[in-house]
């Protein structure tokens, strides 16, 4: 045990500090292993308070955050809102739409998500600023197309504020992963993010087991959000690599929408079987130039998301995309009726074939997706290029 005097680094002015170091107790998710004694005037212990030391700061206690603020309305932000503020936490749903807030405050009922009801538990703000003006952790929902232009309007932010990412995408401009766009406007903020196999539905249904990966570089702090956002119905891993997660949970919708065209055709169940795998090969290509772990490529954020994606009926807004084009529609009239909903795929696309092009990669299904969206070629044309190809051993 080590006893020392330190008014001024504990942030107590008061009275004086005497921090006792103490061995780690293994329970629980974080261990105190240190206790502040406080000291009066004569020298006597008045009260101690434990506290935890990693390298983004000093926690008060085990249970550090209770201010969060959602970023984006959507169906995910919405469901993440409710989810959160189940679990007796003080979460604020920030709206980027008017209109989303005036329905949120009149009938507590976000326009994507119906059938779910806030339960009078969330506060909703339709100020940007005023929304994370006491916020501990920020999550940002916000699509990914849009989500520049929402963190420019961020006039000041802490730089202990946790911002933890839940969208999936590749901005199309910079060809970043969202943390990495995250990380341009607040470099010195701790940056985690949160992907894999689960829609908003599955979250909040009590009866759905559903889990996904949590990937924060700091081993103390993704403990925490671990603890923060595990229940008995959501399980949460955790990884400490940020960029495959965030990258793989934007690479599966480019295979959803294939797959969905398939529906779209009428085709029979074995083609999905054969997208997933012949996917996921791409998708390790993708990672090994990327250099990401193949171990985050097999994992809930990876092989996870892609098969939940591809195989959902009907709850993927990217299968649903692709399912009206194999229908006939115009990619323009499916994406002026997609009613406040985004598919990311669409965008995500473009990105990774710019990306395949420069580096010469391998990914003949991104490439004829990206072909019959945004260079209208037929989807009769594109299936027969791919299924005549040179024949090769399966890698």
């Amino acid at each position: 045990m080590v006893d020392t005097l330190d008014s001024k680094s504990s942030g107590f002015t008061a009275v004086p500090v005497r921090f006792r170091l103490s061995v780690p107790h293994t329970s629980g998710y974080l261990s105190p292993c240190c206790e502040i004694r406080n000291i009066n005037k004569k020298g006597a212990v008045s009260g101690t308070v434990p506290f935890f030391i990693s390298s983004w700061g000093i926690m008060a206690n085990k249970q550090q955050f209770q201010n969060i603020t959602v970023l984006g309305a959507g169906r995910w932000g919405t469901a993440m809102a409710i989810y959160l503020s189940r679990k007796g936490l003080a979460v604020t749903l920030q709206c980027y739409l008017s209109e989303e807030y005036e329905q949120l405050k009149k009938t507590d009922i976000a326009p994507n998500l119906p059938g779910f009801s806030c339960d009078g538990k969330i506060t909703f703000e339709l100020d940007l600023n005023k929304s994370i003006a006491d916020a501990e952790i920020i999550i940002v929902a916000v699509p990914v197309a849009f989500m520049r232009s929402v963190l420019k309007r961020i006039e000041t932010l802490a730089s202990n504020v946790v911002i933890i990412s839940i969208n999936k995408g590749i901005e199309r401009e910079s060809l970043k992963t969202v943390p990495e766009v995250i990380s341009e406007f607040f470099p010195k903020n701790p940056i985690a993010h949160l992907g894999g196999p689960c829609f908003p539905e599955g979250l909040l249904s009590e009866s759905t087991p559903a889990a996904e990966t949590l990937a924060c570089k700091d081993d103390e702090l993704g403990l925490a959000l671990q603890e923060m956002f595990s229940s008995p119905s959501f399980r949460v891993y955790r990884s400490f690599d940020v960029k495959g997660v965030a990258l793989l949970g934007a690479l599966k919708n480019i295979y959803a929408i294939i797959a969905g065209i398939a529906d779209g055709l009428g085709m029979y169940e074995e083609v999905t079987s054969v997208l997933v795998t012949r996917g996921l090969a791409e998708m390790k290509r993708f990672c090994q130039h990327m250099e990401i772990s193949l171990e985050t490529l097999y994992g809930l954020s990876g092989l996870g998301d892609l098969a939940l994606t591809c195989y959902s009926p009907k709850s993927s807004h990217n299968k649903n995309f692709g399912k009206r084009l194999g229908k006939g529609e115009t990619v323009a009239d499916i994406l002026s009726t997609m009613g406040g909903t985004v598919a990311e795929g669409y965008y995500t696309t473009k990105a990774v074939w710019e990306i395949s092009q420069q580096s010469q990669l391998d990914l003949p299904l991104c490439n004829g997706i990206y072909q019959v969206i945004y260079e209208n070629q037929s989807l009769k044309d594109i299936l027969i290029t791919l299924m005549t190809r040179p024949l090769k051993v399966e890698d």
